[in-house]
């Protein structure tokens, strides 16, 4: 099934229809606001622990046993997973760890080790591993990078559970599968809330096709982000608005960090009062500190993709944000060289810029790990590795060589006192125009 909108998922609701299954992907906070609508609307008054019932850090073998079994009390029952390991992609997550610590710090012991131990077991690791972990092995098979602090909080949890008698979790997979092939119990539904599917996963593919499958990813392009109707809910309580500069202020400053934002806007409301109902640009300069560093990434998407004036328009945010010109010349200066050693790789390989990306993945991902390994680095995501090929792909190898002498005559004039303006502008224009 295609991917629909909150809005609509609500509508077929509202209509009769019963969805067994949903799954909602994307931003953590519009993917949660997104589940606690469908409660809202799949329940009249939901209470948990009896009728509405959150899983964290669930394997399937504990989705299956919650979702066959009967409520409290007669009538309808949704269940919601949060981040369930077994759907998500082992390697390529920058939250993978943070996520562990973050439960195990808030208390939430069970659900940190059921987390850390079904993440390690869909590479064959388990207990043993928390407490001997090997980080060249969790950096090559999960993507982990593993310090010294981060050995001793995974002894820690093996410890945690030996004292409770904890073990690797159930797969359950294949328990999960017959499940939604038979169907749940009536009134029965099930909402799962995924930051990061793994793509290549069967199970995850089954899913998008039979369940309701809700889409939410946050703009990456600063100037495509729309924070406009977020801002207005989350001030509907406090009866502001924020007035169209202030809008652009704040999501200037914290791009698309939707937690942040909502933070922000919170405190922004507070910081007003009564006084007034409409928050201005000058508050949120006043109080909102800068933490969006998200130019030197756009302007290497930009150059990736051929569009001058996107590319522009970030070196000049950038400057205006006090940025050294020497370290906006260097994030350009990387992508240029990274797009010429792909663009050099793939022409050995003899890869068209028309191939699929199934048959790019099939011939291109061994070289690439081959090459990773040489160099003692991490195997990029098939996906990052997908869009990097596309990337470089629009260049020509004598375009992306000619690129890297801009690269070096800009680094020149640079350090011999040119105004940097200027002189990043031309290399642009040498880099990125036809």
């Amino acid at each position: 099934m295609s991917a629909m909108t909150t809005q609509q998922a609500l509508e077929r609701l509202s209509k009769g229809e019963k969805p067994c299954t949903f799954l909602l992907s994307g931003d953590e906070l519009l993917i949660r606001r997104s589940s606690e609508a469908l409660v809202g609307k799949l329940l009249k008054k939901p209470s948990p622990g009896f009728n509405h019932v959150v899983l964290e850090g669930a394997s399937a073998a504990d989705v299956v046993r919650e979702v066959t079994t009967a409520p409290m009390f007669r009538g309808p029952k949704v269940v919601v997973v949060r981040d369930p390991e077994f759907l998500l992609s082992k390697k390529g997550r920058g939250d993978a760890l943070a996520k562990i610590k973050e439960a195990w710090n808030g208390g939430k012991r069970r659900i940190a080790v059921n987390r850390v131990l079904t993440l390690f077991a869909k590479v064959g690791l388990g207990v043993d591993a928390l407490a001997a972990p090997d980080p060249e092995t969790l950096s090559d098979e999960l993507g982990l990078e593993i310090e010294d602090a981060d050995v001793a909080f995974l002894q820690a949890m093996a410890e945690f559970c030996r004292s409770e008698g904890i073990a690797a979790p159930e797969g359950g997979a294949k328990a999960f599968e017959d499940l939604l092939a038979k169907g749940f119990p009536p009134g029965h539904t099930l909402i799962i809330e995924a930051t990061q599917l793994d793509g290549l996963s069967g199970l995850v593919k089954k899913l998008k096709k039979e369940a309701v499958f809700i889409e939410q990813k946050v703009e990456r392009e600063l100037r495509k982000l729309d924070i406009h109707s977020l801002a207005q809910e989350l001030l509907q309580p406090f009866k502001k608005r924020l007035a169209p500069r202030a809008e652009e202020r704040l999501k200037d400053l914290c791009g698309g960090n939707l937690r942040v934002i909502q933070s922000e806007i919170e405190k922004l409301a507070i910081y007003v009062g009564d006084e007034r109902d409409t928050i201005e640009e000058a508050d949120v300069t006043l109080l909102v500190q800068r933490v969006r560093e998200e130019e030197f990434r756009e302007i290497s998407d930009a150059i990736g993709a051929r569009k001058f004036r996107d590319a522009l328009h970030y070196v000049e945010v950038a400057l205006g944000q006090s940025e050294p010109a020497l370290k906006i010349h260097g994030a350009i200066a990387t992508t240029v060289r990274r797009m010429l050693d792909d663009r050099a790789r793939y022409s050995r390989l003899g890869l068209s810029p028309r191939i699929g990306q199934r048959d790019f993945e099939a011939r291109a991902l061994p070289e690439i790990e081959r090459a990773c390994k040489e160099r003692g680095a991490r195997m990029p995501h098939p996906y990052v590795c997908w869009l990097g090929f596309q990337a470089c792909m629009r260049y020509e190898l004598g375009e992306l060589v000619r690129g890297l002498s801009a690269v070096a005559d800009a680094d020149v004039e640079l350090k011999s006192g040119g105004q940097a303006r200027q002189v990043l502008t031309r290399m642009l224009v040498r880099i990125v125009k036809k």
